[in-house]
């Protein structure tokens, strides 16, 4: 994947989403003795590559989309949908045709969009990273609504523009309350986690969002908002049922290794930061760092942590593949140490 600095390292694929400072005292400190972890080729029928951030999507009509930012199907490149995730490695047996799975068109930019994190019910909406073409520059964030009838995503609006966190990278509905999270490089190669919150029934109005403004508040001012936790520019949340506790996964800016916390609630208040591993990295590009993250807790076990991770480069040498840089999915058993 490209480096996209305007809204940190941000995805549709097949294969095979506090009440702290800034203080981390005591926390876990990224180490060469983290385990080097292993994740399997995403794999689909027809497909050759598949990049960047991936997810699963359950629709409403009881079926699965797994998304990934960047998928080739017959030697045709796009954003990509496939059905009938099945939990050994990503895979699907009936990939759709190759388009994108949003058609930005609508709202009169002339940008891919890349997926992010999804929230659903009876409906599903997806957000969304509108980026030029060059994948360097951002028209800011944006979500879309599924529908089933042409099998796609329909934008709805743009909601935050390119220099805010970016919200929507890792989002949950907890009752009629939908959460979203996003990163903002922060410091030299640090990057915080901001919070904001919306009525389920609201999730396209910019307006109606309300952010994390510390102690427990929220109000409606972005410019408002505090940092929820020190973190990566895109990370991923998921809550693990069998711990009864909300996972939060991410790669600090150009990391090598991968870092969770756990956390009694979405605002908080969240554990230390853990590191879970080293990424699932290609040895013949030395250069290449952690890319794209994405919770999965359908495909781990109780006692595991499931995710896809991606492959980011500056340049890829002559001697790599493009199986180097597909993205994995991951297993990793559950620190010991984490709450």
């Amino acid at each position: 994947m490209r480096v996209e600095p305007s809204l940190g390292l941000c995805g549709l694929l097949l294969g095979c989403a506090v009440n702290i400072g800034h203080s981390d005292d005591g926390a876990s400190k990224p180490s060469s003795d983290a385990p080097q972890l292993h994740g399997c080729l995403p794999l689909a029928d027809r497909a050759t590559s598949v990049n960047g951030r991936v997810s699963r999507l359950d629709l409403p009509d009881q079926s699965s989309l797994v998304l990934a930012t960047s998928a080739t199907i017959d030697g045709v490149t796009s954003s990509m949908g496939f059905a009938d995730a099945q939990p050994d490695c990503l895979s699907a047996s009936t990939p759709l045709s190759a388009r994108p799975i949003i058609d930005v068109s609508a709202l009169g930019l002339a940008t891919v969009a890349l997926p992010l994190a999804a929230v659903g019910g009876s409906e599903t909406f997806l957000y969304f990273s509108a980026q030029h073409r060059d994948g360097f520059t951002s028209d800011g964030i944006g979500v879309a609504r599924w529908d089933a009838e042409n099998q796609r995503f329909d934008p709805l609006a743009l909601l935050w523009t390119a220099d805010r966190p970016s919200y929507g990278s890792a989002a949950a509905q907890v009752g009629d309350q939908v959460y979203v999270l996003g990163g903002l490089p922060a410091r030299f190669l640090s990057a915080d986690i901001y919070l904001a919150r919306v009525s389920s029934d609201a999730i396209a109005e910019p307006s109606a969002y309300e952010y994390w403004q510390g102690g427990g508040n929220f109000g409606p001012d972005a410019d408002s908002a505090l940092p929820l936790v020190e973190g990566g520019s895109a990370p991923s949340l998921a809550f693990n049922a069998a711990r009864q506790r909300f996972i939060l996964l991410y790669a600090t800016p150009f990391a090598k290794e991968i870092t969770v916390r756990s956390g009694l609630a979405i605002s908080g208040p969240w554990s230390a930061p853990y590191v879970l591993g080293q990424c699932d990295l290609p040895s013949r590009d030395p250069s290449s760092f952690c890319g794209d993250l994405t919770l999965l807790p359908e495909f781990g076990d109780d006692g595991e942590i499931a995710f896809t991770q991606g492959v980011a480069s500056f340049t890829r040498p002559a001697a790599s593949t493009a199986q180097d840089s597909w993205t994995r999915l991951v297993r990793a058993p559950w620190p010991e140490n984490l709450p």
